[in-house]
This record gives C-alpha cells, structure tokens and sequence, in this order.
C-alpha cells in the first residue's frame, strides 16, 4: 500500500520537501528531532515510517501540520515560521531551563536529604 497523493508524493517525499524549505539540512533535521540522520534518511526514502509521536515532533520542527506530513492536504499551509536561528534561540532557551531545573531538583534533594537527617537524629535522641 503506498501513501502517495494525488501528486504524486510519499510521506518521505512530503518530509523531505518540508525540511528543505526550512533550510534544514538532513543533520540538523535529525539533531533538532531527536533521531538519527540514518532514520530520518530512511523514513525520507520511505524505507521506514516514524512512529505517531515522531512525526509530531517533525511536523513542529519542519514547521508544517501535521496533516500535511501524512496525507498531503493543506498543501504548503505551515505552522508559524521558526528559521534556523529561530529554533536554535529556542533550543538554547529550553537547555537553559532545563539545566536550572536540573539545579532546583538537586538543591532540593539536598534539603530533603538534610531533613531526613535531622529528622532520624530526632529519633533516636533521648528526650
């Protein structure tokens, strides 16, 4: 069974045409995807499929809908426009967060760890 429209393009036609209009190339698609560019090469030459949270994830870094990634419809009606530098910034920002919740969870697990202490030294003390 193919998934060719009716223009003739597959889903892996469809992925391909997208990332080379967000100037992306085959690497950067994968890196800001989360996957190898070995699958994503294959799922562009349609020797493998992505799975449905994997082609989300590339309608959002593609910037197109999803419905156009898996039947062609909405044509070259995209999401909001992220250039390169547009995501870059926002991978950036989402690192730098992520490396502050990081600190938080860790600071926190000392504080309970410290509690935890004091609370077993309470304990065992004679009153």
């Amino acid at each position: 069974m193919s998934d060719a429209t009716s223009d003739g393009r597959t889903l892996g036609g469809r992925l391909q045409d997208a990332r080379e209009r967000q100037g992306l190339s085959l690497k950067e698609a994968a890196m800001l995807s989360g996957v190898q560019v070995k699958t994503l090469k294959n799922w562009e030459l349609d020797r493998s499929e992505p799975r449905s949270n994997r082609l989300v994830n590339l309608a959002g870094v593609l910037g197109v809908n999803i419905s156009y990634l898996l039947d062609g419809q909405g044509g070259d009606a995209t999401l909001p426009h992220k250039s390169k530098a547009e995501v870059r910034a926002l991978l950036v920002a989402l690192e730098d967060r992520s490396s502050g919740l990081i600190k938080d969870v860790t600071r926190i697990s000392d504080e309970i760890q410290a509690i935890n202490q004091q609370l077993m030294i309470l304990r065992q003390a004679d009153w």
